[in-house]
């Protein structure tokens, strides 16, 4: 008989609301900003605004949960069920993510930062 041992954590370093960008790495010719606040609780919000080169705006809003375990970040999408597999390494008041298996593709050379927004 087994016995697993439950490996997830919340590292306090990854709670707080963040800002990033990101150009041509998911879907080339599309920008991307965002705001991704982590919550103490494991739970997150994702507010993303991607514009194309033709300049079409688009707006989307995520939620979901979060997570480490095994030393990667982890980011499960309530709309899809499907969560995305980070390494990580938090620098100052920023944090790098390198996608290890980002949206089912485990070889992804996808990786961005994230700042931390600071509070009054």
């Amino acid at each position: 008989m087994g016995f697993s041992q439950e490996t997830k954590t919340f590292d306090s370093k990854l709670v707080g609301c963040w800002r990033g960008s990101e150009a041509d790495q998911q879907q080339k010719g599309t920008t991307k900003y965002w705001v991704a606040c982590r919550f103490e609780d494991g739970k997150s919000t994702l507010l993303f605004i991607a514009i194309d080169k033709k300049g079409k705006v688009t707006q989307m809003t995520e939620n979901g949960k979060w997570w480490v375990e095994n030393g990667k970040f982890h980011e499960l999408h309530n709309y899809d069920g499907v969560a995305d597999v980070y390494d990580y390494e938090v620098v100052d008041n920023s944090i790098k993510f390198t996608g290890v298996d980002v949206m089912g593709d485990k070889e992804t050379k996808y990786s961005f930062f994230d700042y931390k927004i600071e509070e009054d």
